[in-house]
């Protein structure tokens, strides 16, 4: 599918419609016929989710700058209204093109013994009967509209089903919600895996419900709402201020409208009238609502899966108390999901049970339930250790979760903060204060990911961990920082934002500049999740025009250009969409042959340099820089997995006649850093 994006004059691409494109990769992934079926799925259900949360959070800003009257203030910027029309336009599109790739997946699965059924007829009837006798019935509560019974209140992305009745010549409507009710039923019948929705049991059985009704129409329905939370300058107490903003969020305006089949006039004014929304808000969805429930299916089937990923601790790690001489002995570069994680979850049990360890204190901004990483924090608490975390709770969607672990690191007596207003704290470290031979020394971990134990292995990600006499300082001052309100400044070893982290940034392409006005070669390759930073853009530009080789891999949405004569024309932009969400920040400047390397917790965003608390950090140490250089090295090398953007359209990489195919992902599986 081809959509002409947007585009303003500076050059930049617009930033929801980059998304979209991003979206549409991660979509187009379900067609490689060489990724396992079931996997296949699972991306249609990445795609929906991410569909979702941007309907949630950045269709919902878009919504509340028409409703302010906001007007561009740049020539070229879109128009908020004009953006929503072409968001919805090519988001139609693209959940057409999903729904005809579910179907032909449909096909293929049912060869494998997994039926999607488009119908509940036959020897399944009796099934289904069972389970909407036992599970669905007693469980769902039908409403019919009236004086009596208002509209009842639906909540953010549940599917409700809408049915209009005749009787004694007058119209009704009633509503079934589905809260507490699995989406998906499986069924186990002559070797094959039958999967039912609970939609299509619901309108199989329907005409149960309406004694003395003729139903005249019916249609299931699900609504997105605005889930963005506000928080108003003044408020004093943050906990008490994200706890009812959640209780808030699920009231949210609706965004988003989608139906499994066109409604007629009267009933969209009817729902309209109800819910409070725009007809431009609806998109049809041609098959099934809400992909998002594959991820449910969980069927045990090893020949339609990727094969199982085996991670490794590095073999002159122990995992105890020499732990620490180790590190001391030399610093420790991890790249997740290939190397385990569990040698950060461990550092921090053992330093919870070592005698020697005096403090611990940890950034949190997305944790996984159950976290041994937060078990071993209030387990050293309890040891008589100092233990300080810092707690992100604006993280989006996890805030419920985080208000949670503050409340139980508060009671095993862990001195908690909870960052700032104005400001989410998004710099990953930890840092562990060890007393050695009468001295002090600090172990300190960095890292591009959050400390989840989920995630870890799903996201490609890079920790370092250094003894480093200087990063320790640093550390201690972030978090006498964090947790003393105090400004963001002499730091040595590490950059901050948002106090100097552009600004390093731009210092950085600015020696590429004059390096390569000089005629000297002069080069940068940075790998990133987002590129929207229109400073940082424009400074881009400058370094090409002056000379620069410059390669972006970034994985999601990048408003720069790349291709443009006499504006851009010495740079490339990849994005590498694979069985591991690329979520590492690598960059490296050649810096006249002194090829200095860095990792980062920041994307290239306004919001980031702005707004977030993040860090830089440069490596020097010689084996951990020539495997940061390794993983850029097989980024730039993938041809099977990457996406090429030349100008403002996006074309799959193929590899040439005399190229080999290299997928970086499965290379690092086999042939680990």
């Amino acid at each position: 599918m081809k959509s002409t994006p947007i585009l303003n004059k500076n050059p930049i691409i617009n930033r929801e419609i980059s998304w979209l494109y991003f979206n549409q990769r991660v979509l187009y992934t379900t067609l490689e016929q060489s990724i396992p079926l079931l996997n296949r799925l699972n991306f249609l259900a990445i795609f929906s989710s991410n569909l979702d949360e941007f309907y949630m959070i950045r269709v919902a800003g878009v919504k509340e700058q028409i409703e302010a009257g906001y007007k561009p203030a740049n020539e070229g910027e879109i128009p908020p209204t004009e953006l929503l029309t072409h968001i919805n336009e090519f988001s139609q599109r693209l959940t057409d093109e999903q729904q005809d790739i579910f179907r032909a997946i449909k096909k293929e699965s049912k060869k494998r013994g997994i039926v999607f059924l488009d119908t509940i007829e036959g020897e399944i009837l009796e099934y289904a009967e069972d389970i909407w006798l036992q599970q669905i019935l007693p469980a769902i509560s039908p409403v019919i509209v009236g004086p009596a019974s208002p509209f009842p209140f639906i909540g953010n992305k549940r599917l409700t089903v809408l049915i209009k009745l005749r009787k004694d010549l007058l119209t009704y409507y009633s509503v079934i919600t589905s809260e507490n009710l699995a989406r998906i039923y499986k069924i186990r019948l002559n070797n094959n895996i039958f999967v039912l929705f609970l939609e299509q049991i619901i309108k199989k059985f329907i005409g149960r419900l309406y004694h003395g009704y003729s139903i005249n129409d019916c249609h299931v329905i699900r609504i997105t709402r605005n889930a963005d939370l506000t928080i108003e300058e003044g408020a004093e107490d943050l906990l008490k201020t994200i706890e009812h903003q959640l209780s808030e969020r699920r009231k949210g305006e609706i965004v988003r409208v989608e139906t499994d089949s066109v409604l007629s006039g009267e009933i969209l004014s009817f729902l309209q009238k109800k819910l409070n929304f725009d007809k431009g808000d609806v998109i049809y969805v041609k098959g099934t609502l809400d992909l998002s429930f594959l991820w449910e299916l969980k069927l045990e089937r090893a020949s339609l899966t990727y094969k199982p990923l085996k991670q490794y601790i590095p073999a002159d790690i122990r995992l105890n108390s020499s732990i620490f001489k180790r590190i001391m002995k030399k610093d420790i570069i991890l790249y997740r999901p290939y190397q385990d994680f569990s040698l950060i979850t461990k550092l921090v049990e053992i330093a919870a049970n070592d005698s020697n360890v005096i403090a611990l204190k940890m950034t949190l901004y997305r944790t996984n339930t159950n976290s041994n990483i937060i078990k071993n924090l209030i387990k050293a608490a309890h040891n008589g250790k100092r233990v300080s975390a810092v707690i992100e709770l604006k993280a989006r969607f996890d805030e419920e979760n985080n208000i949670g672990w503050a409340k139980l690191l508060e009671d095993a007596g862990c001195i908690v903060t909870y960052g700032f207003m104005n400001l989410k704290i998004h710099a990953k470290s930890l840092l562990i204060v060890r007393k050695e031979n009468k001295k002090i020394v600090r172990y300190c971990h960095i890292s591009t990911g959050n400390y989840n134990e989920i995630t870890s292995k799903v996201y490609t990600d890079v920790d370092y961990i250094t003894a480093d006499e200087q990063v320790g300082m640093d550390i201690s001052a972030l978090f006498n920082n964090l947790m003393g309100y105090s400004d963001f400044t002499n730091y040595k070893r590490i950059s901050v934002a948002p106090a100097m982290l552009r600004n390093d940034l731009i210092k950085l392409i600015d020696e590429e500049i004059k390096n390569a006005k000089k005629g000297l070669s002069a080069k940068i390759i940075a790998k990133i999740n987002t590129l929207t930073d229109k400073q940082i853009i424009s400074k881009l530009y400058e370094a090409s025009n002056a000379g620069v080789k410059i390669i972006l891999i970034v994985r999601g949405i990048c408003s720069l250009m790349p291709g443009l004569p006499g504006v851009s024309e010495n740079i490339e932009v990849k994005s590498i969409i694979g069985r591991f969400l690329e979520h590492s920040r690598i960059l490296y400047f050649y810096a006249g042959g002194k090829e200095r390397i860095f990792f980062s917790t920041a994307d290239w965003m306004e919001r980031n340099m702005n707004g977030r608390v993040e860090l830089l950090i440069e490596i020097f140490e010689t084996d951990a820089k020539e495997k940061l250089k390794k993983i850029l090295e097989y980024n730039l090398k993938d041809n099977a997995r990457a996406w090429i953007l030349q100008e403002d359209r996006y074309t799959k990489a193929e590899p040439s006649d005399t190229d080999t195919p290299f997928n970086c992902q499965e290379y690092l599986m086999e042939h680990p850093l």
